[in-house]
């Protein structure tokens, strides 16, 4: 039986996550352009899940990638319910929900969907000597 060393679209989601907070310093330029607004504690969320996806991607700890994966999911619906109101905890908008709604919905379906084990997998191939179709016979 061969085992993955790391679980790939776990750390890949949780690398997506780093490499969201990126967007956040892409203000230079002649125009302001940002691809996702997010700022204080909502950066520091994203950051702090991004980084625990990551590890459970190396460590193959399933219930971390969960915790990471709904953690996100919340962190979308608290910035959905506080859209366009003077109370922002996460200091984010529309861009907020989809970046971490995409990212914990991804990280859950991908943790909590069955795998078929290695064994399941494997093909069956011919050996010699065996039975072979009546129209291969026929000659």
């Amino acid at each position: 039986m061969t085992r993955r060393r790391v679980d790939l679209p776990v750390l890949t989601l949780g690398g997506a996550a780093l490499l969201g907070s990126a967007f956040t310093f892409s203000s230079g330029g002649p125009a302001q352009i940002e691809f996702i607004h997010i700022r204080g504690a909502g950066l520091v969320l994203l950051l702090i899940l991004g980084v625990a996806a990551v590890v459970a991607g190396i460590l193959r700890v399933r219930g971390l990638a969960v915790v990471s994966g709904a953690g996100f999911v919340a962190a979308a619906l608290l910035q959905l319910l506080q859209a366009d109101r003077s109370v922002n905890w996460l200091d984010g908008d529309g861009s907020t929900v989809a970046l971490m709604g995409g990212l914990g919905i991804g990280l859950l379906a991908v943790t909590l969907t069955p795998r078929p084990s290695a064994d399941a997998v494997s093909v069956p191939t011919a050996r010699k000597g065996t039975n072979h179709d009546e129209s291969d016979r026929a000659a």
